[in-house]
């Protein structure tokens, strides 16, 4: 879980590259077959991991798509997707199903 809050942190630093890095590096390695679920660690073999799935799903909102959490609600900040990425869209995001789109 480490390194997906490692590829929000990098995401907010502007360091897109080692962003893109930290966040494949959380969940890849961690697949198993036959349906690709995450597991807690390389070579593991529980059945799913959700706080890992979590953590890829918070790089992806928070780090990518810049989404923060505050006492105002949910507030965007400075997303910035990996190079590889043409662009990255949100949908029904809080209470007033706001849509973002991240290029």
């Amino acid at each position: 879980m480490s390194k997906s809050i490692y590829s929000i942190l990098f995401t907010r630093l502007g360091d897109r590259e080692r962003a893109w890095h930290y966040f494949r590096d959380s969940y890849l390695p961690n697949l198993n077959p036959p349906f690709r679920v995450i597991a807690e660690f390389d070579g593991g073999t529980n059945p799913y991991f959700l706080t890992g799935a979590g953590g890829v799903l918070q790089s992806v909102l928070m780090g990518f798509g810049g989404l923060d959490i505050t006492d105002k609600g949910i507030v965007t900040g400075k997303g910035a997707i990996p190079d590889t990425w043409k662009s990255l869209t949100l949908k029904g995001i809080g209470v007033e199903k706001k849509s973002y789109i991240i290029k």
